[in-house]
């Protein structure tokens, strides 16, 4: 079937500051392309740790340090050095106070955000709420209120919570990316073909989409040919 939009497919993590500083790159390049129309984006679900203890958080230094085994002082340096990179794609990272949770909640209501059509707007909200506002997203009611700022409906989101609606969903994604080879995340295919690995530079993103919309621009050029229109016009 002929597709009227470059399809872009995202795997990531709530908790992956790289996901987030990808995220923004790919918005960047769609709106230097005035391609807002002509691209739609869809998430999918990864884990970065799994076996995170529900209904827990911990700080992202100390989760990096302690449960990492990777020096205070190396993750005080990295986590600087994302600060300032973020800064260039309007993310205020606080690393020292973004707290660390099991994500597979967040992936179910993301999962539900897609029938709503608003998954786009619930995954840079709970970005946001975990990366600069220091939310922790372990707790149900906090989620929920993410869930209500986007103007999705509170009480089907709280009644989701309460089940394992969507879990499928979630591990389905998480089954794709195996079978996509997919080691890490940001990982973005796009219409099913080409693909971009990590939060690569600008320019990427940008010769990617251009490269997909011209692409989807040409194929519908050949779709048109040899036929005549409404209008009289023969090509």
């Amino acid at each position: 079937m002929k597709k009227d939009k470059v399809v872009v497919e995202i795997w990531s993590d709530v908790v992956c500051p790289f996901c987030y500083i990808g995220k923004n790159e790919l918005e960047k390049a769609i709106h230097k392309l005035n391609a807002e129309d002509q691209v739609e984006i869809v998430w999918h679900s990864y884990q970065l740790d799994p076996n995170f203890p529900k209904g827990q958080a911990i700080t992202s230094t100390k989760y990096l340090s302690e449960r990492k085994g990777i020096p205070l002082a190396q993750v005080e340096a990295m986590s600087s050095q994302l600060a300032q990179q973020g800064k260039e794609y309007d993310i205020d990272f606080k690393f020292d106070k973004a707290l660390s949770f099991n994500t597979f909640d967040a992936h179910r209501l993301i999962q539900w955000a897609k029938t709503q059509n608003k998954s786009h707007e619930l995954k840079t909200a709970l970005m946001n709420a975990y990366f600069s506002q220091a939310i922790n997203l372990s707790e149900s009611d906090k989620l929920l209120q993410v869930v209500s700022a986007v103007g999705l409906d509170i009480k089907e989101a709280e009644e989701l919570l309460k089940s394992d609606k969507f879990s499928d969903a979630v591990e389905e994604d998480i089954y794709q990316s195996r079978q996509l080879g997919i080691r890490g995340v940001p990982f973005f295919l796009i219409n099913e073909s080409a693909s971009i690995s990590g939060a690569q530079a600008d320019q990427v993103f940008e010769a990617s989409i251009a490269a997909a919309i011209k692409n989807l621009e040409s194929q519908e050029k050949s779709a048109n040919e040899g036929m005549c229109l409404p209008s009289g016009i023969c090509e």
